[in-house]
């Protein structure tokens, strides 16, 4: 009997906590990513895509590429401090994990560059650099050398 009003609380709370924009996510959350990461935001439109950057008070630079579906296909990020990169790669930071802990000896550079996703980070302290994006959600005429 308890049970059954704690489940549907749990629901409703998981419901209400905010979805920030990731990698493979929609463009509807970007704005939530700006409170995230403590962040002023500007949209730069462009042809083939939608350009998000996020600037923290610490000098670090996020990217989020938008394709004009309305799917983020790329993120990228620079400055003295390492982003969350859970948050912004979402559901592919599993794998990212996944593949860096079956490619010992990395500890400089994350590289990862499997069919779809591609994950390239590096740096030190106080100057991280990287990028990521998904094959598949390219736009046509988009390469991938527009993520940085």
């Amino acid at each position: 009997m308890f049970m059954r009003p704690l489940m549907v609380f749990s629901a409703l709370f998981a419901a209400a906590l905010p979805i920030f924009a990731a990698l493979g996510g929609t463009e509807d959350s970007v704005v939530a990513d700006e409170v995230k990461f403590r962040a002023s935001r500007r949209m730069v439109p462009g042809r083939a895509y939608r350009l998000h950057e996020f600037t923290r008070d610490d000098g670090t630079l996020i990217r989020e590429y938008v394709s004009f579906d309305g799917k983020v296909f790329g993120v990228s990020w620079k400055g003295p401090s390492l982003p969350d990169l859970s948050q912004l790669l979402g559901s592919n930071f599993a794998e990212f994990q996944n593949t860096l802990q079956r490619r010992p000896g990395r500890r400089k550079a994350a590289v990862v560059r499997n069919s779809d996703l591609v994950v390239e980070s590096t740096g030190h302290t106080r100057a991280f650099y990287g990028r990521a994006y998904l094959n598949s959600l390219l736009p046509g005429g988009v390469t991938p050398e527009v993520v940085q």
